[in-house]
């Protein structure tokens, strides 16, 4: 996937839609230790660490995951692909994000 596809994706209100669902279903809570700015891009980035799936049920590495927040972050900033944000909290995730990914996924809701 893109940079294109995913803002794309972010445009279609049934995406936001779907992203909501799946986390409610999953209990997310979104931006875990740092302000909530960019919540749908912190559940969307927890769907995929919890059920290690995208949003459509498609396995996703954990490196794609961490990028899609990175790209999310990068599409809500004013600063684009420069935004100091989304560089950080990706190389939070990165670094730090091993051992939430390496757990036994959850089901993959069925909503």
């Amino acid at each position: 996937m893109t940079y294109s596809q995913y803002v794309a994706m972010w445009r279609n209100p049934a995406y936001v839609v779907r992203v909501e669902k799946l986390a409610a279903a999953l209990k997310a809570d979104g931006c875990s230790g740092v302000l909530d700015f960019y919540l749908l891009g912190c559940l969307e980035h927890d769907i995929a660490y919890r059920t290690h799936c995208d949003v459509f049920g498609k396995p996703i590495k954990k490196r794609h995951a961490d990028i899609r927040m990175r790209w999310y972050i990068r599409m809500r900033s004013v600063f684009d692909g420069y935004s100091p944000m989304a560089w950080w909290r990706w190389l939070a995730v990165k670094w730090w994000g091993r051992k939430a990914w390496t757990h036994e996924p959850e089901p993959f809701p069925n909503i």
